[in-house]
């Protein structure tokens, strides 16, 4: 949802004039919320009933209640619906302005949104009247910033559109967590054939070294969103959580490896009109996988020249020939495809599909 916000705002607007991007965090959102069941809490020092055996009845929800979370997304569906905003059906944390041509993504107390300087103006006025703010505006205008972060990734206003990228802090801690500050980088994240299995060397890990792999595995799982390049050797990785052995240590050394070299992947959106069809391209290793036969759906889904998602899936049964496991990656990318038009529904806009 967050590249189809920074989509948006690399698309012409009718008016001709481009739209920016705004970020607001509210701070100590979860106590907006009020609470929906009883909830009692010891009191405080600082109350002067401390100590006299009284209990605090909660009226708004407390950091690290059950209720917190659920209570704030009430809360602010409630406040936006209010203002002329329509929920997302399938996608419940995506909301359109209809009359002012606002979409905006909530993630936790995290508000993004993308629309015209008198929108966005509008929009951060009406949020500074419930929620106390603190806001970032992006774009080339005067009194905007160029470069933004937000959800541990950097957005960037460019004369050519937009960019953005996953924070460069997570493959440096994976380059160091692996120590390979001192190592050579390599141009791929893995390798294919024989070499890519275990030899009659590699033993199963033990100890802290199931945890390391397991941590820093998981690291580059989360980093894989905003990688493709990198999404088929993080999957592997992946799937030898449960029992990994030196040889699964090696293949993800070598994704520190290629991290090292190429710490940096930036996805470019720039300029372009309206489109009304996404473009859902997938592809299928039969039998790539040497130790269980099973063959990978990947693919990718664009709207014009931005793309939006890339994803690399193991497919659940093993298939009999390369015809069945492209047909099986032409399912999942039309699955994809669905998904991803119900959300640009949600966001305001009617989008068919091309696969």
């Amino acid at each position: 949802a967050l590249r189809m916000i920074i989509s948006n705002a690399a698309t012409h607007s009718d008016d001709g004039h481009r739209r920016m991007v705004m970020i607001n965090d509210v701070r100590r959102a979860y106590f907006y919320a009020k609470i929906q069941r009883d909830v009692y809490v010891d009191l405080p020092k600082e109350d002067p009933a401390f100590g006299t055996g009284m209990l605090g009845k909660l009226k708004l929800c407390l950091y690290g209640t059950r209720d917190a979370a659920k209570g704030w997304q009430e809360t602010l569906s409630s406040h936006l619906e209010g203002i002329g905003f329509v929920r997302g059906v399938g996608h419940p944390s995506v909301f359109w302005h209809p009359e002012k041509l606002i979409c905006t993504l909530v993630h936790g107390d995290d508000y993004v949104s993308s629309g015209s300087s008198v929108s966005m103006t509008w929009l951060e006025a009406e949020l500074s009247k419930a929620y106390e703010l603190q806001t970032q505006k992006l774009g080339l205008g005067s009194g905007l910033q160029a470069e933004g972060k937000v959800l541990n990734r950097i957005v960037r206003c460019t004369d050519a559109g937009w960019e953005i990228e996953a924070d460069p802090r997570h493959a440096e801690l994976v380059v160091e967590q692996l120590g390979l500050l001192d190592e050579k980088g390599v141009a791929t994240p893995g390798v294919s054939g024989n070499d890519e299995e275990d030899t009659e060397e590699d033993v199963e890990l033990r100890g802290d070294d199931i945890t390391r792999y397991r941590g820093v595995i998981a690291r580059c799982n989360y980093l894989g969103a905003d990688r493709p390049d990198c999404l088929f050797a993080i999957k592997e990785g992946c799937r030898e959580m449960s029992k990994p052995t030196t040889g699964s240590l090696r293949r993800l050394r070598r994704i520190g490896r290629y991290l090292k070299r190429f710490p940096r992947l930036v996805w470019r959106y720039d300029m372009q009109c309206e489109q009304g069809e996404l473009t859902v391209r997938t592809d299928a290793d039969w039998a790539g996988c040497r130790r269980s036969r099973k063959s990978t759906s990947g693919g990718t889904i664009s709207d014009g020249s931005h793309c939006l998602k890339a994803w690399a899936k193991t497919q659940a049964v093993i298939a009999k020939s390369s015809a069945e496991s492209e047909l099986y990656g032409v399912v999942r990318g039309a699955c994809e495809g669905l998904g991803v038009k119900t959300l640009f529904e949600d966001l305001g806009r009617e989008m068919g599909v091309r696969l």
